[in-house]
């Protein structure tokens, strides 16, 4: 299956040192150069970019259609990296794709394509027995600045048991 994302689990997850975990969930994961530009070019110093920049199975691969990416961003003002990411799931006919940001996945959906977020990523993970739990992950991510509202961290606590 191929896994589109934009750059917010890219840099989340590289600011906790887990990057690899979409590695190893999903094998490869497919990026635009929007996002490619925002997290490596645009972010050198910053979390995610020399990981994103070393890592193998991270596969940029640019849209096709640039003008839709344009137009996309000017008719929902979602970031370019998040309008890239949604273009290049249709492209590619992606089985999912990673996206955070609560406009974008819903422009994803109407778009007809399979959404997961990064908590989501992480449910996975544990289904899969690749981590014992989620909570760990989630309390790193919020203490390096990512935004998991209360009323989600503990819904995922409570549905995993946790």
């Amino acid at each position: 299956m191929k896994v589109v994302t934009n750059s917010t689990p890219l840099i989340a997850l590289s600011k906790i040192n887990r990057l690899e975990l979409l590695r190893e969930v999903y094998r490869s994961i497919y990026i635009p150069e929007e996002v490619y530009i925002e997290v490596v070019v645009n972010g050198v110093g910053k979390p995610g970019a020399a990981e994103v920049a070393s890592a193998d199975w991270i596969i940029c691969q640019p849209v096709t259609d640039k003008e839709q990416v344009l137009i996309l961003h000017h008719q929902t003002l979602i970031d370019l990296g998040e309008c890239g990411a949604i273009m290049l799931a249709q492209e590619i006919g992606a089985g999912r794709i990673i996206i955070d940001d609560r406009v974008a996945r819903q422009v994803a959906i109407a778009k007809g394509l399979s959404v997961i977020g990064t908590v989501g990523v992480l449910r996975v993970a544990k289904a899969r027995r690749i981590i014992p739990a989620v909570k760990p992950i989630l309390d790193d991510l919020r203490a390096h600045g990512t935004r998991i509202s209360d009323k989600l961290y503990h819904q995922i606590l409570t549905t995993e048991k946790e």
